[in-house]
């Protein structure tokens, strides 16, 4: 039988563990919230780490919810595994639903984290009371020609997510930048974002998260970073139309780092969604909103 297994970087406040997947494999992740709470399984955004989710804690612990934060291959304290599909990565979230005996569970994926969320929900189907995804990365490829795309967005959606020498010298670039020179990648991601996004990222809290999610997610290597890229830009082989648990989408109008288009068209083919456009909202909306969407997912859990 699986066991939990932790590692010395286990910390009082449980932000960093360890679960030993069958062949030894280790999957990095953090708890925040209530230990006792209901259970969110967050899934961070790419790249990014189990600390984006520390924002959450006291709002979570508030509403007795137990965030539950995995990272995945090839991410912080996670070991890299190669991964031809979603639904091969969504194994691993099972697994670790098992091993904590994680029931009537919600599943919160935040940008990059969006696509193994529906992943998960397809693998964890009976146990998902809720699925909240939040500035989703959408199915860019199987939407192909039928959604508006910016320069950039097709860019990196369809050039950069497909070529992986591209994809590799981007993410070098990217990490080489968070570790080295943290606050010029700041300003580069100032630069990308509208007003409102920037107005968040100012805050010193919310900097200090993003930053420490980078590093951390990057710390050992792109591995993770360049596999989730390939598998957004390629068909997710998901049937959507089969994702039946309760969706809630929030995708900001005026974001410029995802596509919104491939969002509202994801929420078309989910069979049980309801779409949020937040007017004016860029990609980071949610650093201001946790509260909000924590609140829908107790209320979620609570029914």
């Amino acid at each position: 039988m699986n066991r939990i297994l932790t590692t010395e970087l286990r910390t009082a406040d449980r932000t960093s563990q360890i679960y030993r997947i069958a062949g030894g494999r280790s999957l990095g992740y953090a708890e925040f919230g209530d230990p006792q709470g209901k259970a969110v399984l967050a899934l961070h955004g790419t790249p990014g780490s189990r600390f984006m989710f520390a924002l959450t804690d006291e709002a979570a612990r508030a509403r007795r919810l137990r965030i539950v934060a995995p990272e995945r291959p090839g991410y912080g304290l996670s070991d890299y595994a190669p991964a031809g599909s979603l639904m091969e990565l969504a194994a691993d979230i099972a697994a670790l639903a098992d091993a904590l005996q994680l029931e009537d569970l919600a599943l919160l994926g935040v940008s990059g984290g969006a696509p193994h969320a529906l992943a998960a929900a397809a693998a964890l189907h009976d146990r998902v009371a809720l699925l909240a995804l939040i500035s989703p990365v959408g199915p860019v490829a199987d939407c192909k020609d039928r959604i508006r795309m910016s320069r950039l967005h097709r860019f990196i959606f369809t050039r950069i997510g497909r070529s992986d020498p591209t994809c590799a010298s981007f993410f070098w670039l990217v990490r080489m930048l968070v570790r080295t020179a943290p606050d010029v990648a700041y300003r580069g991601l100032m630069q990308r974002v509208v007003a409102s996004d920037r107005a968040l990222l100012k805050q010193a809290e919310v900097k200090a998260n993003l930053q420490a999610a980078l590093k951390e997610g990057l710390r050992r290597g792109i591995k993770g970073a360049r596999q989730d890229l390939r598998l957004f830009c390629a068909p997710w082989r998901l049937r959507l139309e089969d994702i039946d648990v309760p969706t809630l989408i929030w995708q900001g109008s005026d974001d410029t780092i995802v596509p919104p288009g491939a969002a509202y068209k994801l929420a078309e083919l989910l069979p049980n969604c309801q779409l949020n456009v937040v007017q004016g909202a860029g990609h980071y909306w949610v650093f201001g909103a946790f509260t909000r969407v924590l609140d829908t997912i107790q209320a979620a859990l609570k029914a």
